[in-house]
């Protein structure tokens, strides 16, 4: 894809975006940042902001197109042809996952991703995590449509065909038709209308749900999170490196859970543990780190642990980039801030939580069909499952879930 085209691709679909979703797809970052790889979405960077509701400024993005494409096809009709024809990659239309016998292709989960990574995943396991959590955000927002679909809360079919038509118009102001657009996006139109349908929805259940009072209800029931507490703790590190096949990870997490009841049975201290196993600098010191806050810029996934445990209790192994942990509360002070102090925060919280809670609702129900085309997650579990390279295109279900 030539850089004109790639530029034509990024700003169409920053218009698409702008009409009804600010808020549509913000999670895929958070969870990718819980792999501490500090990617480009950050954690619900558009919904931490507030913006607008979906409806409420829906002929915007129809007064930007002007500009470069206007005289272009006058002087040079002869390129037309050319020009109506980009070298757009082919999109892998393989079927990833099934739910409710509705497909999603690697190309979806591949375009998401190309907006979080643009130079590319990493091997090995880290980057087959990352394909399996794309996977499962896009399969998760499947299943809360369905839930709002269920409920009547989610945008009907006319109010999509709508924004697919307000597309149309921008795209036919840039001398671009609707096929060579999602040629280019790598998607078709059902899975457009799909994407359509949910950035809508979804933003209205914000909008509905993400209230000053909620948000303040939520704060005080995870305090700790938001208002300043520090906790002190210590670790014991098995280092893994990101490239490292799935069976290096897998003997780390088996060895750090059978530390772990020697811990917990009395065998052994912490920091006798730590000095005997402990991969880190801090191994000598017993493991300790020191203290930290939630919103220091750690790997999410040892935050979110550390901050889970109470005083002299220990975690179960936690995966970071780095490797493999066991961690320790050692003290807890406590913080004095309030929830306005933190209100962004807060609130890229309460939406995650509210994205989780939905999915998990329809997740024992619905039936979801994974092929193997892509790595993926058992259900209810942080466990990678390889793809399947004999996968066929469109082939048959290698994996059901329900």
């Amino acid at each position: 894809m030539s850089k004109s085209q790639t530029k034509e691709r990024r700003r169409v679909d920053g218009d698409i975006r702008k009409t009804g979703v600010a808020r549509g797809w913000t999670f895929l970052g958070t969870f990718l940042a819980t792999l501490s790889l500090s990617l480009a979405i950050g954690t619900t960077a558009a919904t931490a902001q507030a913006p607008p509701p979906p409806g409420a400024k829906p002929a915007k993005p129809s007064a930007k197109p002007t500009g470069k494409p206007v005289a272009k096809p006058e002087s040079k009709p002869e390129s037309k042809p050319t020009d109506a024809k980009p070298a757009a990659p082919k999109a892998d239309l393989r079927v990833a996952v099934r739910v409710e016998g509705e497909p999603i292709t690697v190309a979806e989960v591949r375009r998401e991703l190309s907006r979080v990574a643009p130079n590319g995943l990493p091997s090995g396991e880290a980057g087959q995590r990352l394909e399996a959590t794309a996977l499962q955000q896009l399969v998760d927002q499947r299943l809360i449509l369905r839930n709002l679909a269920r409920t009547k809360a989610a945008a009907d079919p006319s109010e999509v065909e709508v924004m697919v038509q307000r597309l149309v118009k921008q795209l036919d102001a840039r001398k671009i038709t609707l096929a060579d657009h999602l040629a280019l996006q790598g998607i078709d139109e059902p899975a457009l209308r799909r994407q359509i349908a949910w950035q809508m929805s979804w933003g209205r259940y914000l909008e509905r749900y993400v209230t000053d009072e909620n948000l303040e209800k939520y704060f005080q029931q995870n305090a700790r999170e938001f208002d300043g507490t520090q906790v002190k703790v210590a670790h014991i590190l098995w280092k893994v490196d990101a490239k490292a096949p799935a069976d290096a990870w897998t003997k780390a997490r088996d060895e750090a859970a059978l530390v772990r009841q020697k811990i917990v049975g009395g065998e052994m201290t912490f920091a006798d543990a730590a000095k005997k196993y402990s991969q880190a600098p801090t191994a000598a010191m017993g493991g300790q780190i020191g203290f930290i806050q939630r919103q220091e810029p750690m790997p999410e996934s040892f935050s979110k642990a550390a901050f889970a445990l109470e005083k002299d209790s220990v975690s179960a192994p936690v995966t970071s980039a780095f490797g493999v942990h066991l961690i320790q509360c050692l003290e807890i002070k406590p913080g004095m801030g309030k929830w306005n102090d933190s209100r962004r925060e807060v609130e890229a919280a309460l939406v995650r939580y509210l994205f989780q809670w939905l999915a998990n609702k329809e997740r024992d129900e619905a039936k979801v069909e994974y092929t193997g085309a892509l790595p993926y997650f058992k259900k209810g579990t942080d466990e990678l499952v390889a793809p399947n390279e004999s996968s066929a295109p469109n082939g048959p279900s290698a994996s059901k879930d329900n």
